[in-house]
């Protein structure tokens, strides 16, 4: 693992030291100060900047934030931040999983770079039945595994059934739901329902046939996320769980991974085998595992990244980074919470959860202590989706938390035990820890403690409920608020607090069954009500992306769901002296 490097973040100036080092007078109210924030602000004062560096002629004005030389024109390298829980697309769950199954892995369809629409991937074109319930999927001819096997449908086929199949444990299987009796053979304890009852179907190598339970209008959507991706079955099945070690792995994407070293990077080399290799105008990608931003940080700007993805910028940094040409930012459909483990006492009971979400402040937390790079959210669904209305969500109201928490039986914190909060590691996570440590402390008199452990180990503790009150976020998969919804129905792997409500399973497979728009969205509504109603979630902030993209790198652009396919990335040699940027051309599919 990368643990730095020579080259240090540069000083901001005057001003913006201050803003990074130095609490605001209202979140000194609420922060006590600790040793690690006080370090954290002595990095941030000891910045000053550097002289401006060479620019583009078009814009004499702009200035890059440090080493602007690429290392080759044909690499490309970033940082994937936490080391990747599981390389298995099926059993995949986080955000540094994914990154590296879309290098590898192509699915049926791919997302536009931009606006995210489901293009052609490996099927050319598709069919879908008038009733909107079964698409017909016709895939490219001749496609290949890197390894030089043909690649069917009976392998998309093959690897939608693995993921379905309960002894696979996939984390994501709930994804797959809309599919005809998908559900049902997931969740049939009696083993009496066959795969065979599933709706899909390859009745020959270039044809693969989806059949849904209902109408589901971003079914296309679901297809370009890494559960859907094909996996190779004859390497799995001779491998076991070791088949995605590099000596082993095949693919069917853009890239084939050739090194990998736990904690430190992946290494992928362009696949001469793609339907598209023509267009792949990469030779390598290199994703590196530095989850400390401080250090990624310092990496970017002496050049060893050329893109630093929305996550690694720590917030006291970002008033400083506005200034520079390589800040990008943008909206985002993510929103940032902490969920509750509500099957041991104390926090089954539910006042006590209502009192722990009216006592946060969270105007303090995104505007203040985060810099202004979040907004304030005390709702679950983000921004973004036409028609739907949010429910009313929480805010900062101490008097009705100190109610809810004498209706709990605890007046003033009385005879609460000690809490406990998991997070995993970051910075910006411990800071918000330690704000919320202080605003209960503050405003219901009660005694948290913090917990940090390393990602691995923090999903394992939030997926068996071994926590009390855990750090969470959530990126939507799709562009529609069922994303952040159905994950909380009984049995969804992604629910990980223990709460089950009948009433609101029901009402989540109305909604996905509801072919009228506008009832739809005042179901799914609804459902958002009874999740913050129950406290099973504490909403903090509606993420935003802040990433830093080196001059010189083309084709990766901002979208709502922060994904990229690198296949699209390209270095430009010449960027210093073009004097308007680069025209880049739609992706070719």
């Amino acid at each position: 693992m990368i643990r730095g490097h020579p080259r240090r973040v540069p000083p901001p100036p005057a001003a913006a030291a201050a803003a990074s080092g130095v609490y605001t007078r209202r979140v000194r109210t609420i922060l006590r100060v600790t040793p690690i924030a006080a370090a954290l602000a002595l990095v941030c004062a000891a910045c000053a900047p550097r002289p401006a560096t060479p620019l583009r002629s078009a814009s004499a004005s702009q200035r890059w934030f440090g080493n602007q030389k690429p290392a080759g024109e044909r690499i490309f390298r970033f940082d994937n931040q936490a080391e990747p829980e599981d390389q298995d697309p099926g059993k995949s769950s986080g955000q540094p999983d994914g990154r590296v199954a879309r290098i590898m892995y192509e699915g049926l369809c791919v997302p536009d770079p931009k606006t995210l629409a489901p293009l052609p991937g490996q099927a050319y074109r598709w069919d879908v039945s008038a009733d909107k319930r079964t698409y017909t999927f016709h895939l490219r001819p001749h496609l290949q595994w890197s390894d030089g096997t043909p690649l069917t449908a009976h392998d998309f086929l093959w690897s939608w059934r693995r993921v379905l199949e309960p002894a696979t444990a996939a984390r994501y299987v709930a994804i797959m739901y809309p599919i005809r009796n998908a559900q049902a053979f997931n969740q049939d304890s009696t083993h009496r329902m066959r795969i065979e009852d599933v709706g899909l179907a390859a009745p020959d190598d270039s044809t693969f046939v989806v059949t849904l339970q209902h109408p589901t209008s971003y079914f296309l959507s679901l297809t370009t996320f890494y559960t859907f991706l094909p996996v190779p079955r004859a390497v799995i099945e001779k491998w076991g769980d070791q088949w995605t070690r590099p000596e082993h792995v095949i693919s069917n994407g853009p890239f084939v991974l050739d090194y990998w070293r736990q904690n430190d990077r992946f290494e992928f080399h362009r696949n001469p085998r793609y339907w598209d290799a023509a267009h792949v105008r990469l030779d390598r990608v290199i994703a590196y595992s530095v989850d400390d931003l401080n250090t990624g940080l310092n990496l970017y700007k002496s050049g060893v990244f050329d893109w630093l993805p929305s996550g690694g910028v720590s917030a006291p940094f970002i008033p400083y980074l506005r200034e520079y040409a390589d800040y990008r930012t943008g909206d985002y459909q993510a929103t940032y919470f902490y969920s509750v483990n509500v099957t041991q006492p104390p926090l089954d009971n539910v006042w006590l959860r209502r009192a722990l979400e009216w006592a946060v402040d969270r105007d303090a937390i995104a505007k203040d202590l985060l810099k202004g790079s979040r907004r304030p959210w005390g709702n679950l669904t983000p921004l973004g989706y036409p028609g739907y209305v949010h429910p009313p969500g929480y805010t900062y109201d101490p008097a009705k938390a100190r109610a809810c928490l004498a209706r709990a039986g605890y007046p003033g914190g009385k005879g609460l035990p000690r809490l406990s909060i998991l997070f995993n590691t970051s910075e910006d996570h411990r800071r918000i820890a330690e704000a919320l440590q202080a605003m209960w402390k503050n405003v219901l008199g009660i005694d948290v403690e913090l917990s940090n452990q390393e990602w691995g180990s923090y999903l394992e503790a939030t997926t068996t409920l071994h926590y009390q009150i855990a750090r969470r976020s959530w990126i939507g998969d799709y562009l529609d608020p069922m994303t952040f919804l159905d994950m909380w129905t009984t049995d969804n792997g992604n629910n990980r607090t223990g709460w089950h409500s009948p009433a609101y399973d029901a009402l989540i497979e109305a909604a996905e069954a509801e072919p009228d728009t506008a009832k739809r969205l005042a179901m799914l509504s609804r459902a958002e009500a009874i999740v913050l109603d129950q406290g099973i979630i504490i909403p903090i902030y509606h993420y935003t992306t802040n990433e830093l993209v080196k001059p010189y790198v083309r084709g990766l652009y901002p979208n709502l769901l922060d994904v990229h396919n690198l296949k699209d990335v390209w270095i430009d040699p010449d960027w210093r002296t073009r004097e308007t940027p680069v025209a880049e051309a739609a992706p070719r599919r």
